[in-house]
Protein backbone atom coordinates (compact mmCIF):
# COMPACT_ATOMS: atom_id res chain seq x y z
CA UNK A 1 0.00 0.00 0.00
CA UNK A 2 1.48 3.77 -1.06
CA UNK A 3 0.14 6.91 -0.61
CA UNK A 4 0.17 7.36 -4.30
CA UNK A 5 1.19 5.27 -7.62
CA UNK A 6 4.51 5.62 -7.79
CA UNK A 7 4.16 4.53 -11.92
CA UNK A 8 7.10 2.91 -13.47
CA UNK A 9 9.23 1.95 -10.38
CA UNK A 10 6.15 -0.61 -9.19
CA UNK A 11 7.70 -2.18 -13.00
CA UNK A 12 11.22 -1.74 -11.76
CA UNK A 13 10.85 -3.25 -8.59
CA UNK A 14 8.60 -6.08 -9.94
CA UNK A 15 12.07 -6.87 -12.32
CA UNK A 16 14.18 -7.47 -9.14
CA UNK A 17 12.00 -10.16 -8.06
CA UNK A 18 11.76 -11.33 -11.76
CA UNK A 19 13.60 -9.94 -14.59
CA UNK A 20 11.00 -11.72 -17.07
CA UNK A 21 7.56 -10.65 -15.48
CA UNK A 22 4.86 -9.81 -18.03
CA UNK A 23 2.64 -6.37 -17.68
CA UNK A 24 -0.54 -7.30 -19.23
CA UNK A 25 -1.83 -3.66 -18.66
CA UNK A 26 -5.43 -3.76 -20.07
CA UNK A 27 -6.10 -6.12 -17.39
CA UNK A 28 -4.11 -4.69 -14.33
CA UNK A 29 -1.68 -7.34 -13.54
CA UNK A 30 1.66 -8.78 -13.46
CA UNK A 31 2.44 -12.01 -14.30
CA UNK A 32 5.54 -13.85 -12.73
CA UNK A 33 7.23 -17.11 -13.51
CA UNK A 34 6.41 -18.89 -10.08
CA UNK A 35 2.61 -18.43 -11.15
CA UNK A 36 2.08 -15.52 -8.76
CA UNK A 37 0.09 -12.78 -10.20
CA UNK A 38 0.22 -9.22 -9.49
CA UNK A 39 -3.13 -6.92 -9.12
CA UNK A 40 -3.19 -2.85 -9.39
CA UNK A 41 -3.05 -0.20 -8.97
CA UNK A 42 -6.08 -0.21 -7.18
CA UNK A 43 -7.75 3.17 -5.74
CA UNK A 44 -8.25 3.35 -2.23
CA UNK A 45 -10.74 6.02 -1.03
CA UNK A 46 -10.52 7.20 2.75
CA UNK A 47 -13.98 5.27 3.40
CA UNK A 48 -12.70 1.97 2.30
CA UNK A 49 -9.13 2.80 3.92
CA UNK A 50 -10.90 3.62 7.31
CA UNK A 51 -13.64 0.49 7.14
CA UNK A 52 -10.95 -1.82 6.42
CA UNK A 53 -8.44 -0.42 9.18
CA UNK A 54 -5.34 0.34 6.41
CA UNK A 55 -3.33 3.03 7.76
CA UNK A 56 -3.99 6.75 6.90
CA UNK A 57 -2.72 8.05 3.69
CA UNK A 58 -3.36 4.83 2.16
CA UNK A 59 -4.05 5.83 -1.68
CA UNK A 60 -3.45 3.10 -3.98
CA UNK A 61 -2.99 -0.75 -3.63
CA UNK A 62 -1.50 -3.88 -4.93
CA UNK A 63 -2.65 -7.26 -3.86
CA UNK A 64 -0.96 -11.31 -4.91
CA UNK A 65 -3.12 -14.37 -6.25
CA UNK A 66 -1.95 -17.69 -7.51
CA UNK A 67 -2.43 -18.16 -11.36
CA UNK A 68 -3.39 -21.31 -13.02
CA UNK A 69 -0.36 -23.17 -14.56
CA UNK A 70 0.13 -25.99 -16.78
CA UNK A 71 0.98 -29.18 -15.42
CA UNK A 72 4.76 -28.92 -16.18
CA UNK A 73 4.57 -26.13 -14.03
CA UNK A 74 2.09 -26.52 -11.56
CA UNK A 75 2.69 -25.55 -8.05
CA UNK A 76 0.78 -26.08 -5.07
CA UNK A 77 -1.62 -22.98 -4.27
CA UNK A 78 0.49 -22.96 -0.68
CA UNK A 79 3.76 -22.08 -2.29
CA UNK A 80 2.58 -19.48 -4.89
CA UNK A 81 0.33 -17.86 -1.75
CA UNK A 82 3.76 -17.63 0.13
CA UNK A 83 5.78 -16.45 -2.79
CA UNK A 84 3.03 -13.59 -2.93
CA UNK A 85 3.18 -12.45 0.73
CA UNK A 86 6.95 -12.01 0.08
CA UNK A 87 6.86 -10.56 -3.14
CA UNK A 88 4.49 -7.76 -1.90
CA UNK A 89 6.80 -7.06 1.27
CA UNK A 90 9.64 -6.94 -0.91
CA UNK A 91 7.55 -4.42 -3.26
CA UNK A 92 6.66 -2.44 -0.12
CA UNK A 93 10.04 -2.67 1.35
CA UNK A 94 11.59 -0.95 -1.64
CA UNK A 95 8.81 1.28 -2.91
CA UNK A 96 8.52 3.32 0.89
CA UNK A 97 5.08 1.16 1.15
CA UNK A 98 3.51 -1.17 3.99
CA UNK A 99 1.56 -4.01 3.93
CA UNK A 100 -1.79 -5.20 5.64
CA UNK A 101 -1.94 -6.50 7.94
CA UNK A 102 1.40 -5.81 8.94
CA UNK A 103 1.54 -7.45 12.69
CA UNK A 104 0.76 -10.80 11.09
CA UNK A 105 4.16 -11.00 9.35
CA UNK A 106 6.85 -12.40 10.74
CA UNK A 107 10.31 -11.28 11.09
CA UNK A 108 12.81 -11.78 8.18
CA UNK A 109 15.77 -13.36 9.08
CA UNK A 110 19.07 -11.83 7.66
CA UNK A 111 19.83 -14.57 4.98
CA UNK A 112 20.77 -14.36 1.48
CA UNK A 113 21.16 -16.98 -1.24
CA UNK A 114 23.58 -17.00 -4.71
CA UNK A 115 22.39 -18.87 -7.65
CA UNK A 116 25.08 -20.26 -10.33
CA UNK A 117 25.42 -22.43 -13.11
CA UNK A 118 29.31 -22.35 -12.41
CA UNK A 119 30.85 -24.98 -9.79
CA UNK A 120 33.42 -23.78 -7.43
CA UNK A 121 35.00 -26.32 -5.23
CA UNK A 122 34.81 -25.93 -1.15
CA UNK A 123 38.35 -24.24 -1.15
CA UNK A 124 37.01 -21.65 -3.33
CA UNK A 125 34.33 -21.20 -2.14
CA UNK A 126 36.04 -20.57 1.66
CA UNK A 127 39.08 -18.38 0.28
CA UNK A 128 36.29 -15.81 -1.25
CA UNK A 129 34.68 -15.68 1.94
CA UNK A 130 36.97 -15.62 4.08
CA UNK A 131 37.89 -11.63 4.41
CA UNK A 132 34.00 -11.49 5.16
CA UNK A 133 33.11 -14.54 7.35
CA UNK A 134 36.47 -15.79 8.89
CA UNK A 135 37.72 -19.15 8.92
CA UNK A 136 35.24 -21.21 7.74
CA UNK A 137 35.85 -24.91 7.79
CA UNK A 138 33.68 -27.88 5.52
CA UNK A 139 31.24 -30.18 7.65
CA UNK A 140 28.52 -32.49 6.92
CA UNK A 141 29.78 -32.96 3.53
CA UNK A 142 27.82 -34.92 1.28
CA UNK A 143 27.81 -35.87 -2.41
CA UNK A 144 25.12 -33.41 -3.02
CA UNK A 145 25.68 -30.95 0.02
CA UNK A 146 27.80 -29.17 2.54
CA UNK A 147 28.04 -26.84 5.39
CA UNK A 148 30.94 -24.54 6.36
CA UNK A 149 30.89 -23.33 9.44
CA UNK A 150 33.67 -22.02 12.37
CA UNK A 151 33.99 -20.69 15.90
CA UNK A 152 33.87 -17.02 15.83
CA UNK A 153 32.38 -16.71 12.19
CA UNK A 154 30.11 -14.41 11.07
CA UNK A 155 27.26 -16.23 9.06
CA UNK A 156 27.45 -20.24 8.31
CA UNK A 157 26.82 -21.78 4.43
CA UNK A 158 24.71 -24.30 3.16
CA UNK A 159 25.14 -25.08 -0.27
CA UNK A 160 23.26 -27.71 -2.96
CA UNK A 161 24.43 -29.17 -5.69
CA UNK A 162 22.63 -29.13 -9.42
CA UNK A 163 21.27 -32.10 -8.72
CA UNK A 164 18.81 -31.56 -6.14
CA UNK A 165 17.73 -28.41 -7.94
CA UNK A 166 14.37 -28.18 -9.12
CA UNK A 167 13.25 -25.38 -11.38
CA UNK A 168 9.72 -25.09 -10.41
CA UNK A 169 10.40 -23.82 -6.85
CA UNK A 170 13.62 -21.65 -8.01
CA UNK A 171 12.93 -18.08 -7.55
CA UNK A 172 12.21 -16.06 -10.69
CA UNK A 173 14.92 -13.70 -9.90
CA UNK A 174 17.46 -15.95 -11.32
CA UNK A 175 16.33 -15.46 -15.00
CA UNK A 176 17.43 -17.61 -17.62
CA UNK A 177 19.31 -19.66 -15.29
CA UNK A 178 16.07 -20.46 -14.13
CA UNK A 179 15.81 -23.55 -16.26
CA UNK A 180 18.63 -25.02 -14.75
CA UNK A 181 20.13 -27.02 -13.28
CA UNK A 182 21.59 -24.64 -10.55
CA UNK A 183 23.93 -25.06 -7.70
CA UNK A 184 22.97 -23.47 -4.66
CA UNK A 185 24.40 -21.60 -1.68
CA UNK A 186 22.94 -19.85 1.58
CA UNK A 187 24.47 -17.52 3.74
CA UNK A 188 22.40 -17.54 7.40
CA UNK A 189 23.55 -15.43 10.16
CA UNK A 190 21.13 -17.16 12.64
CA UNK A 191 19.59 -13.26 13.27
CA UNK A 192 16.80 -11.67 12.10
CA UNK A 193 17.70 -8.29 9.93
CA UNK A 194 16.06 -5.72 12.19
CA UNK A 195 17.62 -6.65 14.86
CA UNK A 196 21.29 -7.45 12.55
CA UNK A 197 24.33 -5.18 13.79
CA UNK A 198 25.41 -2.96 11.08
CA UNK A 199 28.62 -4.55 11.01
CA UNK A 200 27.33 -7.91 10.12
CA UNK A 201 25.26 -6.61 7.42
CA UNK A 202 27.58 -5.46 5.67
CA UNK A 203 29.55 -8.58 5.78
CA UNK A 204 26.87 -11.10 4.81
CA UNK A 205 26.25 -8.68 2.07
CA UNK A 206 30.25 -8.10 0.83
CA UNK A 207 30.31 -11.86 0.91
CA UNK A 208 27.08 -12.61 -0.95
CA UNK A 209 28.66 -10.52 -3.53
CA UNK A 210 31.82 -11.73 -3.91
CA UNK A 211 30.38 -15.02 -4.36
CA UNK A 212 28.56 -14.22 -6.71
CA UNK A 213 30.71 -12.74 -8.49
CA UNK A 214 33.58 -15.56 -8.33
CA UNK A 215 30.82 -17.86 -9.48
CA UNK A 216 29.21 -15.56 -12.49
CA UNK A 217 25.82 -15.93 -10.48
CA UNK A 218 22.98 -13.89 -9.12
CA UNK A 219 22.40 -13.13 -5.27
CA UNK A 220 19.07 -12.91 -3.79
CA UNK A 221 17.97 -11.26 -0.40
CA UNK A 222 15.56 -13.64 1.70
CA UNK A 223 12.86 -12.32 -0.31
CA UNK A 224 14.16 -13.35 -3.73
CA UNK A 225 14.95 -10.12 -4.76
CA UNK A 226 18.24 -9.26 -6.53
CA UNK A 227 20.46 -7.31 -4.86
CA UNK A 228 23.35 -5.56 -6.36
CA UNK A 229 24.90 -3.78 -3.26
CA UNK A 230 25.00 -3.90 0.99
CA UNK A 231 22.09 -1.52 1.31
CA UNK A 232 19.86 -3.72 -0.44
CA UNK A 233 20.18 -5.61 2.87
CA UNK A 234 20.01 -3.21 5.54
CA UNK A 235 16.49 -2.70 6.98
CA UNK A 236 13.84 -0.52 5.30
Amino acid sequence: MLSADPGPAVLDAARLYDPGVRHWNLLGRLVFSNGVLLFGPVEVTPGVAQEAGLPAGTGVAWYARAALQGHNERRSHEAKQSDGERLVRGLAARLGGTTHPARLQPELALLTSVYSEQALTTDQVIEVLRPYGGNLKVEDESADSYSLTGKGTYFYVAYWSPRLYREKDAPPAVGAMRAGPLHHWDLHTGTSSRHAAHELVQKVGEATLALASESAGVALDVLGFRITSTDDLLPR
